[in-house]
């Protein structure tokens, strides 16, 4: 089932993977709304991607700016068809080095942002004749790695949200898919690019972005999706 004229929220839409998700949903009459903290990223993208498509710059880690999101998406929007939690922080540190504040901020971004915009944008969810929801997780969310415990635990959380959300909604029209993935081949994580492009020379095995938006994007037009997607690069 191709994605047409659907309207589609990704969170994380300045960078990373949430950049060429919009990139390869900006056609065939989606209406994007691109969500992160950086303005003239977004603004940068969306006038590359045409009129049809807007921006909202939002911190996703502070309850506030999630909330006036909501209430002018609440305003704007007729429905919401998809949902897709890509943003994400990581921040790698052992126990006795880690902050109260990079913990909070770990589980703000990576879960309780999620939490909050699935919750506050379910009415336009509902709206929509086959609403669905997007999580983002990680391997980190289904096994314990030294010095990355708030990254970890904030993984975790989030798999285990997606998760009972699924069970919640599944008589309701409403589905909730997590797309657990592997390293990939881009600057997000303990290790920079330059030194995941050493490694792969080497054999380390890693995805390459393009291809993993390519199986979100066919994922997310399954006719009956999964609750869960696990993706190892080999």
């Amino acid at each position: 089932m191709k994605l047409k004229n659907k309207t589609i929220l990704i969170t994380g839409g300045s960078g990373g993977i949430g950049k060429i998700i919009a990139k390869k949903l900006a056609k065939d009459g989606n209406k994007l709304i691109l969500v992160a903290r950086k303005k003239n990223e977004l603004k940068k993208i969306v006038n590359k991607l045409g009129n049809n498509h807007q921006y909202v710059v939002c911190d996703l880690s502070k309850a506030k700016s999630i909330n006036k999101l909501i209430t002018k998406l609440s305003k704007t929007l007729n429905k919401l068809d998809i949902l897709f939690n890509v943003a994400g922080i990581g921040i790698y540190k052992n126990l006795e080095n880690l902050t109260d504040k990079e913990w909070t901020q770990s589980l703000a971004t990576n879960v309780t942002a999620p939490y909050r915009l699935i919750k506050g944008l379910l009415p336009l969810l509902k709206k929509s004749s086959k609403p669905l929801v997007v999580n983002i997780g990680s391997g980190a969310g289904t096994v314990g790695m030294k010095g990355r415990s708030a990254y970890v635990a904030s993984k975790f959380a989030l798999r285990g949200l997606s998760l009972t959300l699924s069970e919640e909604y599944k008589d309701q029209n409403l589905a909730f898919i997590l797309i657990t993935l592997g390293s990939i081949l881009n600057s997000f994580g303990p290790l920079s690019l330059e030194e995941k492009i050493k490694l792969k020379k080497k054999g380390k095995a890693y995805f390459a972005p393009e291809w993993v938006v390519n199986k979100i994007i066919k994922i997310t037009e399954s006719k009956n999706p999964k609750k869960e997607y696990v993706l190892y690069p080999t």
